[in-house]
Order: structure tokens, then C-alpha cells, then sequence
């Protein structure tokens, strides 16, 4: 039996990717190499992600550490600028998995907003691009793209586009908003003062957990 296109799409094993490599010229210093508590953003990244996937590839360019030597790095499409380059790199290098797509330097992550981009698939989703305040502000750098998204994403591409949210609108992309206790997760840290902001955020969430 023929399994229909929109339920092969939804079946298909989602892999994690995490997405390094940018300019960072705001920190001053590769964002994915930043250290907490002894353990850089990017080892701290990759483990979140290894808990709701089947696999972890690192997209883009940069020191590795250590740890992480064993996982597949993917370099960015070339002639490409931004986070398209590094997600499209993914679609294109395994193109039968559907993937789970994280920046390094989202410090708040959790793993329950991983829970929630998961269970907002349904078979006909093609990607999930979260829109927070619900405004039509969207967050392509924790989200998911489908294997079947990456059509879309030749054409953002062969147009000389470079924004993901580019997608909005398309069949199948979807922009739903998390619920506001899982926002934190998709707050990024570009500079030094957002990053000490950060600290003390993540400091004073611990103390609560305690």
C-alpha cells in the first residue's frame, strides 16, 4: 500500500541540529564556545537535544570541542548568508529525516519547549516556526523543519532570499504561539550585557527549581 504524502512526511525520524558559526562581532567571540558552569553552550545544546531525537549534527563552522568530536558536522551552503545557509545544509546532507533545529545561543532552552514543537506536528506540517507574541514576529532559530520543507527552502534560496520566515504562508507551515512559561526558550543572548542578564536569570530559575 501507497502511504499517503502528507503521513510518509509526518513518519519520517527527526534528527536534531544545531546551528553555529555566526559572526557573533556583538559578543566578540564565538557564541557556541561561551561556558557555563564549566560546559560550553554548544556541549550544553547538544545535550538537550540528544534527549528528543534520534540524532545530533552540528551545522555550521567553528572549534569543536572535545566532547563533541564524534558528531557530523555539516558546513553551511555556499553563497548563502545566515541561518538558511546552515539549515538547508542540514535538508540537503540527510534529506529522508525530518529536523529539530536549535541556534547555540538560546541559554533558556527547555527541554519541555523541545516537547512542544514536537507534538505541534501534524502529518500535513511542513515546518513550525514559533510566533511568541503572536504578531507575526517568528522564531526560525528554535524550530522545525520537515523533510518536505526543504522545497521550500530551495526556492527562498535560488530567489537570493535569506529569511527563513520567509515560509510563513506557505502550505503546511504553520506559526503557532508557545505558552508564554515557555518563552524563555527562545530568548537568544547577542552581547556581553545580555549575556550577564542571562547569568542572573538562569541563577534565580535554579534557585526556584531547588
Amino acid at each position: 500500500m501507497t502511504v499517503p504524502e502528507t503521513e510518509a512526511g509526518f513518519r519520517t525520524p527527526v534528527w536534531g541540529g544545531v546551528l553555529i558559526g555566526g559572526k557573533s562581532s556583538r559578543m566578540g567571540r564565538s557564541k557556541h564556545l561561551i561556558e557555563y558552569q564549566g560546559v560550553t553552550w554548544l556541549e550544553l545544546t547538544v545535550g538537550k537535544l540528544r534527549k528528543k531525537v534520534d540524532h545530533v549534527v552540528i551545522s555550521g563552522g567553528g572549534e569543536i570541542p572535545g566532547s563533541l568530536t564524534g558528531i557530523p558536522v555539516v558546513p553551511d551552503v555556499q553563497g548563502l548568508k545566515g541561518p538558511l545557509a546552515g539549515v538547508l545544509a542540514l535538508l540537503r546532507w540527510k534529506p529522508d529525516v525530518s529536523w529539530l533545529v536549535t541556534a547555540c545561543d538560546l541559554p533558556d532552552l527547555e527541554a519541555e519547549a523541545l516537547d512542544w514543537l514536537l507534538a505541534m506536528r501534524q502529518p500535513e506540517t511542513r515546518a513550525i516556526l514559533p510566533d511568541l507574541q503572536a504578531n507575526g514576529q517568528l522564531e526560525p532559530l528554535l524550530a522545525y523543519y520537515d523533510t518536505r520543507c526543504r522545497g521550500y527552502l530551495e526556492e527562498i534560496a535560488a530567489s537570493g532570499g535569506m529569511r527563513l520566515s520567509t515560509l510563513a504562508g506557505k502550505p503546511g507551515v504553520i506559526t503557532p504561539q508557545p505558552p508564554i512559561h515557555l518563552h524563555c526558550s527562545w530568548r537568544n543572548v547577542n552581547d556581553p550585557d545580555e549575556m550577564g542578564r542571562a547569568f542572573v536569570i538562569g541563577v534565580a530559575r535554579v534557585g526556584r527549581n531547588e
